[in-house]
């Protein structure tokens, strides 16, 4: 099932090294996406992950960790639960 974004959403995520494979599979390459706990608002998620993975979106905050991905947070927002 591919899920649809606006195009303002994608266009602000320059950055993505799998080519949006999370709107057609719901994984980040070859991983599932990282679980977001809560949300900050403004393109930041804090989210659950047993490892820190390179990503250009990946923050490591105090004893947190952050996304900043615009489209995992727009997902999030919208309450997508299969890549919850």
């Amino acid at each position: 099932m591919k899920i649809e974004i606006p195009d303002s959403v994608r266009q602000q995520t320059t950055n993505c090294p799998h080519d949006f494979g999370c709107l057609a599979d719901g994984r980040c390459g070859n991983r599932e996406l990282c679980k977001a706990e809560y949300s900050y608002g403004g393109n930041v998620l804090r989210i659950l992950t047993d490892s820190s993975t390179f990503c250009p979106y990946y923050v490591a905050f105090g004893f947190g960790q952050m996304c900043t991905c615009p489209v995992r947070d727009y997902l999030h927002s919208k309450g997508h639960s299969r890549i919850r």
